[in-house]
């Protein structure tokens, strides 16, 4: 498991000349890192007497972060194993039409797999860059920049989700998979654009 590498070793495991980790398990760490800055932010504001006001919505958008990173990790690995299938799929012996129909099967059937994962990866990032903007504008101020830099990764861990999913929709035969998935990924990233400036905006007014 990626995951359970340090940083040290997953960086170099990136910049081999391996197929995986790639540009997948990449993306699903940013949005990762940038729930573990919107938690951190979160776990400095409850228990604080000047943020009592805030501490049940604090204590619910924690909540939220922990849950989108948790996810988040396990889906670098998911990125990893969901491509390697597609390396075996096509390495395998195409000499007979029946070798072709089942490489051609199990391809697409890894493909689909290859869609599907970053796609969540999107879906838990926009999640994230979505937590973001309640935690700028009423979590710990001192922490302001930790949350701006909170939506940053998860909007580029967004950005480069949506990458994979239309990289991987272009030998995908599932005419439905490929029409929900591009319709998704347009709403997810219509609706980071407009988060994202409104948090940045946050930030930017309250560091000066």
């Amino acid at each position: 498991m990626h995951t359970a590498s340090s940083v040290r070793d997953f960086a170099a495991a990136l910049a081999s000349g391996e197929p995986v980790p790639g540009g997948g398990g990449g993306a699903a760490l940013a949005g990762a890192l940038g729930a573990a800055l919107a938690a951190m932010v979160c776990n400095f504001t409850v228990g604080r007497k000047r943020y009592q006001a805030v501490e049940p919505e604090m204590r619910a958008l924690l909540s939220r972060a922990d849950a989108i990173r948790a996810e988040l990790l396990d889906l670098v690995d998911a990125d990893a194993e969901a491509y390697g299938k597609v390396v075996e799929g096509q390495a395998l012996p195409k000499d007979t039409p029946e070798q072709v129909a089942e490489r051609d099967r199990r391809i697409q059937a890894a493909l689909a797999e290859s869609v599907r994962v970053p796609l969540r990866v999107a879906v838990l990032a926009a999640d994230a860059v979505a937590l973001c903007e309640p935690i700028a504008e009423r979590g710990n101020q001192r922490l302001i920049s930790d949350a701006g830099v909170a939506a940053l990764l998860a909007d580029a861990a967004l950005r480069s989700a949506a990458l994979n999913v239309r990289v991987n929709l272009r030998d995908l035969r599932d005419e439905k998979l490929v029409s929900e998935s591009r319709a998704a990924i347009a709403r997810l990233l219509a609706s980071a654009a407009e988060v994202k400036p409104r948090v940045m905006a946050l930030v930017e007014a309250k560091i000066g």
